[in-house]
């Protein structure tokens, strides 16, 4: 049984009702009731039972919680002093991340983490990809986030925090947008934002681009947000994007149209975290790792 679960579990059982669990847990209802129904095909029993949309404790369900709630609380005291055991370093953990991360994941997860561990002080920057491999490598940083495929940080370990396809973002006038979706033969001789050779996503669709026959077109080679956004609002130029962009408070949001671009195969693009693989995992890590991926809603797994 994962210890989450079980936390899940006590926190359904306290309010009788997901949607209140899943606000104090700060993930979705969906993950929260996974969790309950995991709970019980590992029992091959019901733990809760729904009486005129009602949430209720069956017999093993009373059971349970009251179990559940001593290795719970058990496992608390034995995390909390493995964090004091590690606090020779004042448990300060120093993560590098690429440009546009804290957008991707949210600024609220990291707040979220910082306040759920008190006890661990986040140190954070950003750097290019090159740099993030290089800081890991050389332990200048525990931790690093970077958007890319598994391709490209062979060497390091590596565990997916947050899927994320590929999107490319177009002025509603420009003749691709009336397009659903997009291939990359769709980008041939299409100015595009590049973000220079440091990163993955700039590597990756030139390559892309080589291997469909033709090279690829770039408007600017630039990191910056503002510039890339002001080429597509002025329909110079397509940029890569992230698939939320009508969420940003820019007043000339209206004016773009995100479309997904057709790899045509799994690449399994996304948001990983990446430590060195030949030292062992700190707890630390492992905390921000496994916390990060349940506010994406990522299956635990690396």
């Amino acid at each position: 049984m994962d210890i989450q679960h079980l936390r899940y579990f006590l926190t359904v059982s306290r309010t009788l009702n997901y949607t209140k669990a899943a606000e104090e847990l700060y993930i979705s209802r969906q993950a929260v009731a996974q969790a309950v129904r995991q709970l019980e095909t590992e029992l091959q029993s019901p733990l809760l039972i729904n009486r005129k949309n009602t949430l209720a404790l069956t017999p093993l369900g009373k059971v349970f919680q009251k179990e559940a709630s001593k290795v719970v609380r058990s496992f608390g005291q034995f995390e909390a002093a493995m964090l004091k055991q590690a606090e020779d370093k004042k448990n300060e953990l120093r993560i590098v991340m690429g440009a546009g991360i804290v957008l991707n994941l949210s600024a609220e997860m990291f707040a979220n983490f910082s306040t759920a561990y008190t006890s661990i002080l986040l140190s954070t920057k950003e750097e290019d990809n090159e740099a993030i491999l290089r800081h890991v490598e050389e332990g200048e940083a525990d931790l690093g986030l970077i958007g890319t495929t598994p391709a490209y940080i062979q060497g390091f370990r590596s565990c997916l925090i947050k899927k994320s396809d590929l999107h490319v973002c177009l002025h509603i006038d420009h003749p691709l947008a009336k397009k659903e979706s997009l291939t990359f033969q769709d980008l041939k001789g299409v100015p595009m934002v590049g973000f220079g050779e440091k990163y993955d996503l700039h590597r990756y669709y030139v390559q892309k681009c080589h291997e469909n026959g033709f090279a690829p077109t770039f408007s600017i080679i630039t990191a910056d947000v503002n510039i890339s956004r002001n080429l597509v609002l002025e329909n110079r130029s397509v940029s890569f994007a992230f698939p939320d962009y009508r969420k940003d408070s820019h007043p000339s949001v209206s004016k773009v149209k995100v479309l997904p671009l057709n790899l045509g195969e799994t690449d399994a693009w996304g948001i990983y975290a990446i430590t060195r693989s030949d030292e062992e995992i700190t707890l630390p890590q492992q905390l921000f790792i496994e916390f990060m991926q349940r506010q994406a809603g990522t299956a635990l797994s690396c």
